[in-house]
């Protein structure tokens, strides 16, 4: 026997999702949406570009640092066509990164030797173009070898 009230249907009658728990689920469902498509980043290109350019940065900035730590000489070799480069510390690999898919150099990019005091043998502008055209620089320059994005 059962307490309290009694359901309006009949017993047996139960086959199917009311009209109010049929909108809830869909209400729930379409938000959840929403902010999936909202936080996902729908500009992969863009980030990918932004991505090489960083690690390009990154590795520059380290490599002058470790050229003055060292007291040694580091060199960066450019490779368009692999769209890779190459870090060397007197002439020997240190470390091989390949840009992101999609992101190559937008021109021939000579090789680029730091000194021991973190100057730069030549001040450069690297140029890193993805498919739909977006472009991002990376400068050293050549008198105080400041790295910046430009």
């Amino acid at each position: 026997m059962r307490l309290g009230r009694k359901s309006q249907r009949p017993e047996g009658r139960d086959l199917g999702f009311t009209l109010l728990e049929v909108l809830l689920t869909l209400a729930l469902l379409g938000g959840a949406g929403f902010v999936l498509a909202v936080k996902l980043p729908l500009d992969f290109p863009a980030r990918q570009l932004d991505l090489s350019a960083a690690q390009l940065l990154t590795d520059l900035r380290d490599t002058r640092q470790a050229a003055m730590a060292e007291n040694t000489w580091y060199s960066v070799k450019f490779f368009p066509v692999e769209r890779t480069y190459r870090i060397l510390r007197e002439g020997a690999k240190v470390k091989e990164v390949p840009l992101q898919e999609g992101v190559s150099f937008m021109q021939t990019v000579p090789d680029l030797t730091i000194n021991a005091r973190g100057n730069p043998s030549l001040g450069m502008t690297v140029s890193l173009i993805n498919r739909r055209g977006q472009v991002r620089k990376v400068i050293f320059a050549p008198v105080n070898g400041r790295i910046r994005e430009g």
